[in-house]
């Protein structure tokens, strides 16, 4: 019968099957690979069957694969070695938490050897995940911010780091475990140009937009979160930050000044930043890394506890590249994983003192 099942799911998958995933496709391989494998998971492609699903992910992941997610108090999420490992941590409990995700990648970027994307998926609750009780909110609506960042060796993926935005979703579930921002939140769009959905289109890509969108994307982000005293000259004043929860939607460079940076600049210092993956595939960049520095002012609404702290973020951009500019930005972290560093558990925050009463 197991058999059987694998044999089904590999006749469910033909139209993305092949010998290769690459076989046919003209764009950078990475995205050739991961498009695919996207597809299986999005279709539920024998989604809860351990050998028909290992054999599916064997054609696009390594088998010593590491899969490098969120900060949880329990199994789900975290940190897997190997397609069990995640299979069990992740893909299995997430598919209990959500029925019938849908998923909408706005941006998916890619090289040969990196790629990235970022994601909201609309779904309804059916279950718990990391310990955030969805299981209360059974049949609710819930929205669920998410990127991927990757690494390839050769034609199969070999690193991704996947973050959900965990303190959205206890928000989703009835739960402000952080002071409520004076910006919009829960809120997310895809990127203001006719590039594709999700964009970039790989084959209309300038090669050379590549190279200039990279070195602006990096300048920002230093300027930004490490050495500037104010938003980035490479911003236009009208720009769109697409915060993750806690933080919110900053529309110009004034807000992104007053609500997101200054306050960053005021509670860090000796502020210092890793980039793991810094990918573009022309107008269009995901990176991701760890911002560091040590807790010395108020931030989020906690005291300082004068830590080092090593915060998880995953930022993506749309770069204007005649004009050197950049219009929108979107930001994602990993926010109980810093807390539990302050030494605080934004988990155990999902109680009655923090539960929202409409």
């Amino acid at each position: 019968m197991k058999g059987l099942n694998v044999l089904i799911a590999l006749i469910l998958c033909q139209d993305v099957i092949s010998d290769s995933p690459t076989d046919g496709c003209t764009d950078p391989v990475a995205k050739c690979v991961i498009r695919a494998m996207d597809k299986v998971i999005s279709d539920h492609v024998a989604w809860d069957d351990w050998e028909a699903w290992n054999k599916l992910m064997l054609m696009y992941f390594t088998e010593d694969m590491i899969y490098d997610s969120n900060y949880t108090p329990n199994d789900d999420l975290g940190n897997s070695t190997g397609i069990r490992e995640w299979f069990d941590n992740e893909h299995i409990p997430y598919n209990l938490a959500f029925d019938n995700c849908t998923f909408t990648q706005m941006i998916f970027a890619a090289e040969d050897e990196f790629a990235t994307t970022t994601t909201y998926a609309k779904a309804t609750w059916k279950g718990d995940l990391a310990t955030i009780p969805g299981s209360q909110m059974v049949g609710k609506e819930v929205m669920i911010r998410i990127y991927d960042f990757y690494i390839m060796q050769g034609e199969k993926i070999f690193y991704n780091w996947m973050l959900l935005d965990t303190v959205g979703l206890m928000l989703e579930a009835g739960y402000r475990v952080l002071p409520e921002p004076a910006l919009r939140e829960q809120w997310v769009q895809v990127p203001a140009a006719m590039d594709g959905i999700p964009a970039p289109i790989s084959r209309l890509v300038n090669p050379e937009d590549s190279v200039i969108a990279k070195q602006i994307v990096e300048e920002a982000l230093i300027y930004d979160f490490v050495d500037g005293h104010s938003p980035s000259p490479k911003w236009v004043y009208t720009m769109t930050w697409y915060g993750a929860a806690a933080f919110g939607v900053a529309t110009s460079k004034i807000e992104y000044e007053e609500h997101i940076l200054k306050p960053w600049r005021e509670a860090f210092s000796e502020r210092s930043v890793d980039i793991v993956v810094l990918t573009c595939e022309g107008a269009y960049c995901g990176v991701t890394g760890w911002l560091n520095g040590i807790h010395t002012g108020p931030w989020l609404g906690e005291l300082p506890t004068n830590k080092y702290v090593s915060i998880r973020f995953g930022f993506h951009y749309r770069v204007d590249t005649v004009n050197k500019v950049i219009p929108e930005g979107y930001a994602m972290f990993d926010l109980p994983g810093a807390f539990i560093q302050l030494g605080i558990d934004l988990y155990s925050r999902m109680d009655e003192e923090h539960r929202i009463h409409n």
